[in-house]
Parts: C-alpha cells; sequence; structure tokens
C-alpha cells in the first residue's frame, strides 16, 4: 500500500475506533442543546438524563453490533 493516500481507509472502523471520542461530544453536546430548548431547570435536568441516557446506551449498542 502507498504511503500518503486513503486506499483501504474505511469510515466504518473509523468510527469505531473513535466511539469513546464520541460518545463524549454526545454527553456534551446533549446537555448543550436541551438547556437552549428548555428554560425550567428542573426539566432540563429530567430531559438530559433521559435522553441522554437513551442516546448513549442505543450509540454503544449500535457501535458494539
Amino acid at each position: 500500500m502507498a504511503r500518503f493516500n486513503f486506499e483501504g481507509w474505511q469510515f466504518a472502523e473509523w468510527f469505531k475506533g473513535n466511539s469513546k471520542t464520541l460518545k463524549e461530544l454526545i454527553k456534551i453536546g446533549l446537555p448543550l442543546v436541551a438547556s437552549v430548548l428548555v428554560v425550567d431547570p428542573a426539566w432540563q435536568q429530567f430531559i438530559i438524563t433521559l435522553v441522554g441516557k437513551f442516546v448513549l446506551d442505543s450509540f454503544e449498542y449500535w457501535v458494539k453490533e
């Protein structure tokens, strides 16, 4: 394989290799989006916890399976 080219590179492999980083980005991004959409702090925490857990678990399942 020649140097300085993308022959053999696959997005799926990159995605699997960076799943922890992507998971952290979701963990940070989701509360940011929820805080913009919801004004009441009590509901904010509820939505962040509920949706965040679902999204992160789904993401982890999708990457591993």
